[in-house]
């Protein structure tokens, strides 16, 4: 039997649909028998767990549920204590279910995934490596990403791990004999001491793991976003919010594929979408207003972006040299923090990187508003220029 894993905290319902997907591509890919493990808190409602059960009925395939508020209080009552106005602000409880996996299941190893993920081979391939004496398996984030990866971690920035030895946690084969009893409150301690983390479970993996793990090769967790090539028997990690409705890119159509098999695809999935392009073209002429008044005065524009981002920019907002504040330029998230509060008042801010909650949070944390000192910039990348408004938003309102 093969065991996989998922952490899920569903606060509006809609999440589960992307844990279902992944489920799906095991299920249908996989030759074995598998338990999918979902450790979840109060937030799945009877729906998605009719679904998960259907899903796993019509291939023939296991799928166990379990309650970390129930299994574990002690420790959620931990991270809601020391960790919550992270928890609230900065990246949902959810992310941390699969460091309970230890305590919770009765398995002595587990194949963990993120809901972002299509299987597109044989998961049993993942299953049977052989992890020796390592804790666990993963692939090295600069191979997951074929050398794009962006490498302003804290992690990184403070010399704790070597850019070549730091893994990506969306694909990780855990052997759990190898954790100690401790891990996880050991990890969330880190978190508190290290306040720069952005990725929390990542980094808790990468501070205690990273020098002794086993490294995979890329086919096991490859970023959509760099592949060139059609879709492989790979393990495809859909990261940045690369999910979309395009139908000519055929990852796109590879993960709609499995969605629309999943059992989540139904009438009400149309009426959610519809309403969503409603709420869009609302969304960007009032953003149009919201822009013309803010830069109504003395202030500046300021684009906060990576060096890759920089040439389209320039080209599509003929943005100067001297509007661009490019994050790499800085050592760490304390020192762009300082930058950036030097100017808040001259500045209007057009946030250019995948990951807006992060900077959103930065800009709030500033006693800046959004949608009147700062704005989600990339929203205003045109398609002429390589770029093209992503339509997640369409997925996620599936």
């Amino acid at each position: 039997m093969i065991h996989v894993c998922f952490g899920l905290h569903d606060a509006d319902g809609l999440y589960s649909k992307f844990t279902g997907t992944t489920i799906t591509s095991i299920f249908a890919n996989t030759s074995e028998q598998v338990t999918a493990h979902i450790l979840h808190d109060a937030t799945l409602i009877d729906y998605n767990r009719e679904n998960f059960l259907r899903l796993a009925k019509y291939y023939n395939q296991r799928v166990e549920f379990h309650n970390v508020d129930e299994l574990c209080p002690n420790e959620i009552q931990l991270l809601r204590e020391v960790l919550a106005e992270r928890i609230k602000t900065r990246f949902s409880i959810g992310t941390f279910y699969r460091l309970l996996a230890k305590k919770i299941l009765p398995v002595d190893r587990i194949i963990y995934l993120d809901s972002d993920i299509i299987v597109n081979l044989d998961i049993g391939e993942l299953w049977n490596v052989d992890l020796r004496d390592y804790p666990l398996a993963a692939v090295p984030e600069v191979a997951a990403t074929q050398g794009h990866m962006i490498k302003n971690k804290f992690l990184l920035n403070a010399g704790l791990v070597a850019v070549e030895d730091y893994f990506n946690s969306g694909v990780i084969l855990f052997n759990l004999n190898r954790l100690d009893e401790n891990f996880f409150a050991d990890g969330v301690k880190f978190l508190v001491d290290n306040p720069q983390c952005a990725s929390p479970d990542q980094d808790i993996l990468n501070a205690f793991f990273a020098k002794n793990y086993l490294k995979l090769e890329n086919r096991f967790d490859s970023f959509v976003s760099t592949e060139e090539s059609k879709p492989a028997e790979k393990i495809y990690h859909y990261a940045g919010h690369v999910m979309d409705f395009d139908m000519e890119k055929p990852f796109s159509l590879l993960w709609m594929a499995n969605y629309m098999n999943s059992g989540w695809f139904d009438i009400d999935s149309i009426d959610r979408i519809y309403i969503n392009y409603l709420e869009r073209d609302a969304e960007v002429k009032n953003t149009l207003i919201q822009v013309t008044s803010a830069l109504n005065g003395n202030r500046k524009r300021a684009f906060v972006t990576f060096a890759a981002y920089v040439d389209a920019i320039k080209q599509i907002f003929d943005a100067a040299d001297n509007e661009l504040i490019v994050i790499e330029t800085f050592l760490d998230f304390d020192e762009l923090i300082r930058a950036l509060k030097k100017v808040k008042s001259k500045r209007v801010f057009f946030s250019m990187v995948e990951n807006f909650t992060i900077m959103s949070n930065i800009f709030s944390d500033m006693g800046l508003v959004e949608g009147k000192d700062f704005f989600n910039g990339l929203k205003f990348l045109a398609a002429q220029h390589g770029y093209r408004i992503n339509s997640y938003s369409f997925v996620k309102a599936l």
